[in-house]
């Protein structure tokens, strides 16, 4: 089974977010954090005079995935997943 997990997006920010660091390349990765404290990881993907641009998809956002699953057990539903129509 192929999946099409999501597409990449990009984002320009200024070189002096990347507080110590002399040499940005791209490809180079960083860990950045939100305001609410939330940490992802970003990757340059290109730097042009002051502007870096980064990428913070998951490394796999926009590659084809494949699965080989293999359903291990089946049960009857339940009275309650039957009346709201989903498992619990």
């Amino acid at each position: 089974m192929a999946v099409q997990s999501m597409g990449s997006s990009s984002q320009d920010v200024d070189r002096a977010i990347f507080q110590g660091v002399d040499n940005i390349e791209p490809g180079m990765a960083f860990q950045s954090q939100d305001q609410e404290g939330n940490v992802q990881r970003v990757v340059v993907t290109a730097v042009e005079g002051d502007t870096v641009t980064i990428d913070a998809n998951h490394p796999l956002a926009g590659v084809e995935l494949h699965f080989d699953v293999q359903v291990a057990d089946v049960r009857p539903a339940s009275d309650e997943e039957v009346a709201h129509g989903h498992a619990h």
